[in-house]
């Protein structure tokens, strides 16, 4: 296993790097634009951007691998990815920022999948698993040190440039790597209506997720902002939120090995229910208590992405990856469409964030608490849960058993 550790260590170091830049960018961008005034819909409008920018990139990124190679990929999305962050901090025009944010997302989309899948091809299957912990464990901890990255008195330009920088360092230990190449990256190929007859509470779940962590990651600063919250108290709203997110994943997943995992997901999605309404009275109190709800909000809406993949791929003879296929558009679709709603409520209540999660949390459970009543699960592909990262399907073919073994609906290019 050391020996192992030794051989990825090139791929983790970079996604270290690289994650401490984009973890910064993050919420520097939300900030700068309020900074410049800018009317939170035009806020939620380049978050959602981003987010089509990464739904793009899963579908386009693998056929570009397979033409040109991993560490041109690579130095491409790096290089496009730090220019539309510089060109944000340049320009401050609304279809420009559009723009950016998109190829941003583009680019990072297609950053994890090129990293997931040397990850992949670099580790045997036994050790798949301990190293998708460390991995996980890697970037969720990046994140949550960039966000507290904007606590540093460099001024707006001095973050861009921060920012940027990071970005660029991340290609350097994957550039000077000597390991041989991945092979190809699977494309997103599954059929839509088959996806969602196979499991309804994962696909229903997925979609009410992502328009939660995707109204967080979009708006999030910008509600830390409206509420009072100075710039490097924002961050750490930011931090302790996903940090609530990595320690709830573990525990939540290890019960609903146990029980019925669509228990787990409405208790999951009452308790979040429960915290976001607290989260509107208490968001006018001291800054701990801040950051006690949103570690709980964290803890109680990230780890809902891993467990509706893990509750599809339980009762449905499809392909993991087909599953997981769907399971990851869905949630792609609701970060689209979270930030457009908390933007637009936004202007007339500073707890839109908590409102809009609040609501589609309600109707999760709702849901969820109906399939149950009137439908059985048969668990009759149950595999232990695993936290997974709503990023690429590279990650899925980790965990995958037969991830070695051809898989239907997979397109891949000679």
């Amino acid at each position: 296993m050391t020996g192992l550790l030794i051989s990825v260590t090139a791929l983790l170091a970079s996604v270290a790097i690289l994650l401490l830049g984009h973890g910064l960018q993050l919420t520097l961008v939300p900030l700068y634009a309020v900074s410049l005034d800018w009317a939170p819909e035009l806020i939620g409008y380049t978050g959602s951007s981003y987010f089509m920018g990464l739904v793009v990139g899963c579908l386009t990124i693998p056929r570009l691998v397979a033409r040109v190679g991993h560490i041109r990929v690579f130095a491409v999305l790096i290089a496009a990815a730090t220019a539309a962050l510089l060109f944000i901090g340049i320009v401050d025009q609304f279809w420009f920022w559009m723009l950016s944010r998109a190829v941003s997302g583009w680019a990072f989309a297609g950053v994890y999948m090129v990293i997931e899948s040397w990850l992949n091809e670099k580790t045997a299957v036994e050790h798949r698993g301990s190293v998708l912990s460390i991995y996980i464990m890697i970037t969720l901890v990046s994140i949550c040190i960039g966000q507290l990255l904007i606590g540093f008195e460099l001024g707006f330009p001095g973050l861009f440039m921060l920012a940027a920088a990071l970005l660029v360092l991340g290609v350097v230990p994957i550039g000077l790597t000597s390991s041989s190449l991945p092979g190809p990256i699977p494309v997103v190929k599954f059929r839509l209506a088959r996806v969602i007859a196979a499991s309804q509470v994962a696909m229903v779940g997925a979609f009410f997720g992502g328009l939660v962590t995707g109204g967080f990651w979009a708006l999030g600063p910008v509600v830390a902002s409206v509420n009072g919250l100075e710039k490097e108290q924002i961050g750490m709203f930011m931090a302790v939120t996903i940090l609530g997110g990595t320690v709830f994943q573990f525990p939540v997943g290890r019960l609903s090995d146990r029980i019925d995992r669509r228990y787990v997901i409405a208790g999951l999605a009452l308790l979040g229910l429960l915290t976001c309404l607290s989260a509107t009275v208490l968001l006018s109190f001291s800054p701990g208590l801040i950051y006690a709800t949103m570690f709980l909000f964290g803890g109680m809406t990230f780890p809902l992405y891993s467990l509706c993949l893990a509750h599809a791929n339980d009762n449905t003879s499809l392909s993991l990856m087909e599953i997981a296929s769907g399971v990851l558009m869905m949630n792609s679709a609701g970060s689209i469409f979270g930030p457009l709603i908390v933007a637009f409520l936004i202007g007339y209540t500073n707890h839109a964030l908590f409102i809009v999660s609040a609501g589609a949390l309600a109707l999760l459970v709702c849901w969820t608490l109906y399939r149950i009543q009137f439908h059985d699960v048969a668990r009759d592909h149950f595999e232990p849960f695993v936290a997974v990262r709503n990023t690429s399907l590279e990650i899925v073919e980790m965990i995958s058993e037969d991830g070695d073994q051809p898989r239907q609906d997979i397109v891949t290019e000679d």
